[in-house]
């Protein structure tokens, strides 16, 4: 769930961030059971006859649910510390890469995923431009994205203002509306929606606020700018104004698998 530089910036800026919250990463977005989860959408779109080229693959959570599933599946991702825990599941079917520079041949791959990854900051022109190189014609790229639906509860539309003020170009969003139309730019048709997924959290203000004021809202390659400060600090205020703000809200959301098909 990470894999390549943030967009503008050189390669060990977002690495380093990566490297470490690696330790604690896994527990801190669901751990095996919202892994398992995702590999159980990816699963029934992928072809168990071919390798999986697992793009972001980061500690290798996602790509071990998969391997259970009986998917031999590689994995790329550009941070080493995340990397140590991808090798502890998947062996040496990893290897240090950047999603914007795959170290893998032109029309070797039939297909790939990436679960988490074109949020956290990688230039998604250079992703897909890569994945269609890699990929064969006719083989499939399937994202799996971590902003492709943003709740639109009390918290969603205070934090979902607070993502399009520290981000007012959308480079940190990963939806269809934004993602189509550059995948097609470089070969790759987006074939829509599939396996979708209903999630259910419970979360109170009170919780939303503190996530955001520690920084654990917010990817580890997504570092706020200290000018920025003071709009984190509205929507905290914002956020504990909310009737009720130790009162957890049921937050609905919905994972789902983008598919794009290289033409």
């Amino acid at each position: 769930m990470n894999g390549a530089a943030p967009a503008g910036a050189p390669a060990g800026s977002g690495t380093a961030a990566f490297d470490a919250i690696a330790p604690t990463y896994d527990a801190s977005r669901g751990g095996t059971a919202r892994a398992a989860g995702f590999a159980g959408q990816l699963a029934p779109l992928l072809d168990p006859a071919e390798p999986v080229l697992d793009i972001g693959v980061g500690t290798g959570i996602v790509a071990a649910e998969l391997a259970a599933r009986g998917h031999r599946v590689y994995g790329v991702d550009l941070s080493p510390g995340m990397l140590a825990h991808a090798r502890g599941r998947l062996g040496a079917r990893v290897a240090v890469g950047d999603a914007g520079r795959l170290p893998v041949r032109t029309g070797s791959v039939a297909q790939a995923v990436s679960t988490w990854l074109l949020h956290a900051g990688p230039d998604p022109r250079a992703v897909f431009a890569e994945v269609a190189r890699v990929l064969r014609p006719g083989g499939r790229y399937l994202v799996i994205p971590a902003r492709g639906m943003r709740p639109t509860d009390d918290i969603g539309r205070i934090v979902g203002a607070l993502e399009d003020r520290l981000d007012p170009h959308g480079t940190r969003q990963d939806s269809p509306g934004l993602l189509a139309p550059i995948a097609a730019a470089h070969g790759l048709r987006y074939e829509g929606p599939a396996s979708e997924r209903p999630a259910v959290f419970h979360v109170s203000p009170e919780g939303m606020a503190r996530a955001i004021a520690d920084g654990r809202l917010f990817t580890g390659a997504w570092q706020i700018d200290p000018a920025d400060l003071p709009l984190v600090t509205d929507a905290c205020t914002r956020l504990r104004a909310l009737p009720e703000p130790w009162r957890p809200r049921v937050r609905e959301m919905a994972d789902f698998v983008m598919v794009f098909r290289k033409v």
